[in-house]
């Protein structure tokens, strides 16, 4: 008998019984430790980590410029009213002076909050540990990011969330991506 024939029949097979109790698959113990889900944003002791892969951050770090690139555009995109609801919505004097006092302060917190994000999910810091407000900032980035998508989609309500579930594009999976992540992100930052 060859040499690769003894040893093949010396060794146990993964579908006996000594190695599984159902005799057929490989051992149990192996599946539950690949099946093991780690959430993608976690509170951990000393702060908050995020567990995604080097494409799904380097995929946030260019969104996150994408949307810097929109908050620094023309004011009048459409795909901006998501971000800067009308406070004012009968009174077009009062609205222009809102947007004339605030909208400045609110693209500077939006854009500290890019920084933020960049920074932090960044492949090269992926050990590194978030604060509650680097947390916070992933958190309202990604949920605006989430809300300029859901405008290019038509998304406005829970309504046409569920019937864009159906939907089948690389947008659609994207925004369910980003959905996914915010959730995640929410419940690490909430206690219990």
């Amino acid at each position: 008998m060859p040499w690769w024939r003894r040893a093949a029949a010396k060794r146990p097979r993964c579908t006996c019984s000594a190695c599984t109790s159902t005799a057929c698959g490989p051992p149990w113990n192996t599946l539950v430790l690949r099946r093991t889900f780690l959430a993608p944003v976690e509170a951990v002791d000393g702060g908050w980590r995020i567990n995604l892969d080097t494409e799904e951050r380097n995929l946030l770090i260019r969104l996150m410029g994408e949307l810097r690139a929109l908050l620094t555009g023309s004011d009048d995109n459409e795909l901006l009213r998501r971000l800067f609801p009308v406070a004012y919505p009968d009174d077009d004097e009062k609205e222009e002076e809102y947007q004339r006092l605030m909208r400045e302060e609110l693209v500077a917190s939006r854009m500290a909050a890019i920084d933020s994000v960049t920074r932090t999910v960044d492949p090269a810091n992926a050990k590194a540990l978030l604060d509650e407000s680097d947390t916070i900032a992933v958190m309202q980035s990604v949920n605006a990011i989430r809300l300029v998508l859901g405008s290019m989609l038509g998304i406005t309500d829970d309504d046409s969330a569920d019937a864009a579930d159906e939907a089948d594009t690389p947008e659609h999976h994207l925004y369910d991506f980003l959905s996914w992540l915010l959730e995640w992100t929410v419940r690490s930052l909430s206690p219990n």
